[in-house]
Parts: C-alpha cells; sequence; structure tokens
C-alpha cells in the first residue's frame, strides 16, 4: 500500500477517527487536474469520514503533505493530493462525509454513511464497509451515478453477494434506499443472469423514492452543481494556484535530466522555460536584441517571464531552466561600480521564483560525468553557486551525487512543500510516515 496513505490510516485509528476505505471504480469525481505521468504512478482511494470529524481529518492531511484540489461543484467530495517520495508516486484521495448520488451533481442524498460507519469491519491495515453496505452502495453507484453496470462491477457484485451473511439487514438496506429488492436471492438470480437491464429499470423508482419530499432541495443542489462546476472550467479553478521553480546547477549536475523528469512526473502540468543570460543567439537574434546591449537582455527575459506568468495562470507549475541569478555569477570582486550594477539589474529584472533549487556536486565529478571545461574550472563554478545561498533567500541546495532518479525524487519533494505553504500560507510541518503495516486493504 501507499506509505502516506498507510500512515493516514495509522493516525485516524489514533486520533479515534472512523472512516471506510471505499473502492472505487478509478474514475474519480474530481476536476481534470493531472496529467498522464510517464514514470510515477497515481493511487486513487476513496475514503468516508464523518461529517463532524471532518476538521480533524482535514489537519491530519496537511500535516501529511496533502494539498487540498478545488472541488466546486462536487459537495460532499473533497479531493487532496499528496506525494509519496519513498515509492515515487501520488495519492489521490477523494474524501466524502455521506452517500449522495446522480449525475452530475450527487444530489441525491442517502443516511447510509452512518450505517456504514458504524457496521466497518477491519480488513488488513484498514477498514472496509460490511459486505451488505458495499453491496447497497456501489448498486446505487451503478444506477444513479454511472447508469450501467461496468465488468468489474458485476463481477465485485457477484463477490459481495457471497460475503453476505445478514440477509435482513440487506433487504433492509434495499427498503430504504428504494431498490426494492425483496431478498438475497432476488439478487443473486439477476446477477446470476446478468439481468443488468431489469435493475437499470429501477433508476425512476430509487430517485423518486431519494427525492421524497426533497424535491426542491434536490433541484437546488443540481442547479448550484452545474453552474459551481461551469465557473471551476470558466476561471481554470481546477487546480490549486502553481508555482514556479528555477534550477540552478554547474555544468554536469544533471539540470536537464531533472527538469526533463519533473515535466513528466509531477501531479499538475509542468512546463519549462529556459531563462540562461549568455547562451549564444543566432544571426537574426542578434540583430534584434543582442545590439540593443543590457536593454536588449533584459527584454529577452522579460518575453520568456511573460510565457511563465501565462502557464501560471493556467496553473501550470513553471520550471526555470537556469535564472537571471546567473548574472551573479563572477569571481571578479573587484569590478567596477558600472559593470556590478549591470550585473545587479540583470539579476534582478525579473520577479523572484517561489523556489531556487540548486543541484550540487563537486567538480571532479561533474568533470567525470561529462568530459567537458575541467574539474578545477567546474569547481569553480560549484563554488560561485553556493555562494548565491547568502544572497538568495530562497535557495535550496540539493546534492547532485546521488542518482538522477532520486535527485528528481528530491526536487519533487521541495516543490511539493512549496504548494503546501502556498495552500497554507505559511510553512507546514510535515509529520515523519511512522512505520505501519503496509498489508493490502483492497483484497478480497
Amino acid at each position: 500500500m501507499n506509505t502516506v496513505l498507510t500512515s493516514l490510516l495509522h493516525l485516524f485509528d489514533q486520533k479515534e477517527i472512523a472512516y471506510c476505505l471505499l473502492r472505487g471504480d478509478g474514475q474519480s469525481d474530481a476536476p481534470d487536474s493531472s496529467p498522464q505521468t510517464d514514470n510515477s504512478t497515481t493511487t486513487e482511494i476513496d475514503l468516508l469520514v464523518a461529517e463532524n470529524r471532518l476538521t480533524d481529518v482535514q489537519s491530519l492531511l496537511a500535516q501529511l503533505g496533502f494539498v487540498a484540489l478545488p472541488g466546486w461543484g462536487h459537495a460532499p467530495h473533497h479531493f487532496y493530493v499528496a506525494y509519496d517520495q519513498e515509492q515515487d508516486g501520488w495519492l489521490k484521495l477523494d474524501l466524502v462525509t455521506e452517500a449522495s448520488y446522480g449525475r452530475p451533481t450527487r444530489a441525491l442524498r442517502t443516511n447510509l454513511a452512518a450505517g456504514c460507519l458504524q457496521t466497518r469491519q477491519r480488513l488488513g491495515a484498514g477498514y472496509a464497509p460490511a459486505p451488505e453496505y458495499e453491496l447497497a452502495m456501489l448498486l446505487l453507484h451503478c444506477l444513479l451515478d454511472k447508469g450501467y453496470f461496468k465488468p468489474e462491477h458485476q463481477a465485485r457484485l457477484q463477490r459481495l453477494l457471497a460475503q453476505v451473511s445478514d440477509d435482513e439487514l440487506l433487504v433492509q438496506l434495499f427498503a430504504q434506499t428504494g431498490i426494492g429488492l425483496r431478498s438475497k436471492a432476488e439478487l443473486g438470480d439477476v446477477v446470476r443472469r446478468g439481468a443488468w437491464n431489469s435493475l437499470l429499470a429501477r433508476q425512476t423508482q430509487i430517485i423518486t423514492h431519494l427525492t421524497g419530499s426533497d424535491a426542491m432541495g434536490v433541484r437546488m443542489r443540481q442547479f448550484k452543481g452545474r453552474i459551481l462546476r461551469k465557473l471551476n472550467v470558466a476561471i481554470n479553478f481546477r487546480r490549486p494556484r502553481a508555482v514556479s521553480v528555477a534550477v540552478l546547477a554547474p555544468d554536469g549536475a544533471g539540470k536537464s535530466t531533472v527538469t526533463e523528469g519533473l515535466g513528466h512526473t509531477f501531479y499538475f502540468p509542468a512546463r519549462t522555460i529556459y531563462m540562461g543570460l549568455y547562451q549564444k543567439q543566432s544571426a537574426g537574434k542578434r540583430s534584434l536584441l543582442g545590439r540593443m546591449g543590457l536593454a536588449g537582455r533584459i527584454l529577452r527575459q522579460w518575453l520568456r517571464y511573460g510565457s511563465a506568468l501565462r502557464h501560471l495562470a493556467q496553473r501550470r507549475l513553471v520550471i526555470f531552466d537556469r535564472y537571471t541569478y546567473d548574472a551573479l555569477l563572477t569571481a571578479d570582486g573587484d569590478a567596477g561600480w558600472r559593470k556590478q550594477g549591470r550585473r545587479w539589474l540583470l539579476a534582478n529584472c525579473c520577479p523572484a521564483p517561489d523556489l531556487v533549487i540548486l543541484l550540487d556536486a563537486p567538480g571532479e565529478l561533474l568533470f567525470a560525468r561529462k568530459g567537458e571545461h575541467t574539474a578545477e574550472l567546474l569547481e569553480t563554478q560549484r563554488q560561485q553557486y553556493l555562494g548565491l545561498r547568502n544572497r538568495i533567500p530562497n535557495m535550496t541546495v540539493v546534492d547532485a551525487t546521488q542518482d538522477s532518479d532520486q535527485v528528481r525524487r528530491s526536487v519533487t519533494a521541495l516543490i511539493w512543500r512549496t504548494y503546501l505553504r502556498r495552500q497554507h500560507g505559511r510553512d507546514v510541518t510535515v509529520i515523519n510516515a511512522p512505520a505501519v503495516n503496509s498489508e493490502s486493504v483492497l483484497a478480497n
């Protein structure tokens, strides 16, 4: 199991927070917020908790490094994402406080949540619903949320029928939710014959039953949900506010490998923008900006930064490959005031990124990796970069002697901390994951 998830369940037990892990169908109700990652995995978990413990749960989620996803129009769902550095994967959590159904919004309420938590059963490292409750909830999910029975749902219903031990409770749940089946045997006959259309024919009676005397409330929840979802898309509120990170490194430290890897594996969409000051320019560019001297360099950087602002507005992670701080890299401490002023102006011509990461490795190792320049020159570059720590307060040094995968994981964790700080307006102390039994709770 995902180590962040096992830590969360361990804390729930410590805090005596009742919960149930619900088996999802791999299709989250959350707004689309993540790209297709190439080298990391995303585990999606549906989790039911009591509404009166929601504040406590949200506090624990922040301590474990979860970032909340905007969820306008998706009540009673609350969405969170966390990065598991140990396993290099993402945990996406769909937190619900009641069992409600309907599409596109969950406007049809039931009182199944309380009974589900009261009758929950220990399964591996966590708690799962009793088979009777899971079966009733899965039926409602297929009938009211999906409108059809996926093959995996059909198979799951068959397994749940074999696990049901309280036939009377199951029939009570059928009556309570309007499903109307009179016995376990009646459902068993439907499942055995594959007569799923006979169940789908009950949709109208179930909707009528759950609506009851709350027709106006159902309509208002449907209307509100649709409006909020459209606003989500219109103002691009499907992801939390993005951050910008500048990656600095001497030649051979693996900067390009790390930035490329982040673009493939980070949970939110990411864009890389080159911000180097002293790269060679084509003849055409020299004629347009090169002849403008200092003003041309500043204009070029602002054109790039303008592209970054556009990506940030679209809530994409922006990774700066190098930054204007390269202007501060010089061993010439006795330069005249004009030259120093020029360098200061170049270094500060664009706003500071949210995070600056320096990939650090000894010059000998840098030379061994690329074979360019000399070990002495690369060590000089390295010391110049390290000297920026006193001038750039939000700089963090990452050990680049590790393999590239470990470096990328470390950088990902630092960026994720920045997302947490951005969301909470302060540094969040992420607690260490306790050693717990990681036996899968999604067995059976």
